[in-house]
This record gives C-alpha cells, sequence and structure tokens, in this order.
C-alpha cells in the first residue's frame, strides 16, 4: 500500500545517548530542587536561631517545672528541681544538635550539587 518513498528517513535512536542525556536533565532538576530548598533554609537563618533558642528554653522550663512540682509533692525541696534543670537542659541541648544536623545534611547536599554544577559547566 506504502512504499518506502514517502516513509520519512528516520535514523535508528542512539539509546546511550539518550540515556545520557536524561540522565544529566534529571540530575539538573535534582540540582535545582536541592538548590532551592537550601536558599529557602537559609532564608530562614533568624527563624532557626530562634527555633534553637526555644528548644532550650522549652526544655530548662519543662524540666524546672516538673522537678518543681515533683519537689513540692515529695517535699526534697530544692533537689529534684535541680535535677530537672539538668535533665531539661540536656533534653534542649539534644534537640538543638538535631536540628542543626538535618539543615547541615540540607546544606551539605546544596553544596555537592553548586559543586557538581561546576564540574559541569567547565
Amino acid at each position: 500500500m506504502f512504499s518506502e518513498d514517502f516513509l520519512p528517513d528516520i535514523a535508528p535512536i542512539d539509546e546511550v545517548a539518550l540515556d545520557k542525556r536524561l540522565a544529566e536533565v534529571r540530575a539538573a532538576r535534582d540540582a535545582d530542587a536541592i538548590r532551592a530548598e537550601a536558599s529557602r533554609t537559609a532564608g530562614t537563618a533568624m527563624g532557626i536561631g530562634f527555633r534553637i533558642g526555644i528548644e532550650l528554653v522549652v526544655g530548662v522550663v519543662i524540666g524546672a517545672g516538673g522537678g518543681y512540682a515533683l519537689d513540692r509533692w515529695l517535699g526534697t525541696a530544692p533537689w529534684l528541681m535541680i535535677l530537672g534543670l539538668i535533665v531539661g537542659f540536656a533534653a534542649g541541648l539534644r534537640n538543638v544538635f538535631r536540628l542543626t544536623a538535618e539543615y547541615g545534611a540540607k546544606w551539605d547536599a546544596a553544596d555537592a550539587a553548586d559543586a557538581a554544577d561546576r564540574a559541569e559547566k567547565k
């Protein structure tokens, strides 16, 4: 029905080159997403600072309050309040370390994406 004269001259698809190009596009898209997330994170540095302060203060207040309440109930003043202060401060520090590790991982990923982008452009 159709002769070969009417069919366009189609070159065979180079699957290796297509896969390579697709990987490059995906890597660029992922790097852009990581960079955007890091810039949002870096833009909220003041918020991070406030959150760190609040984590510490809340831990100390809850620990001291719990220790004070136990001291009044058990009649052991001021020993449980002092213990509560120490435990609350430790809990606040633990939360701060967890928070900084989370943001540090995001910034490290953004730095790696930027380094890969600079290496690709060279």
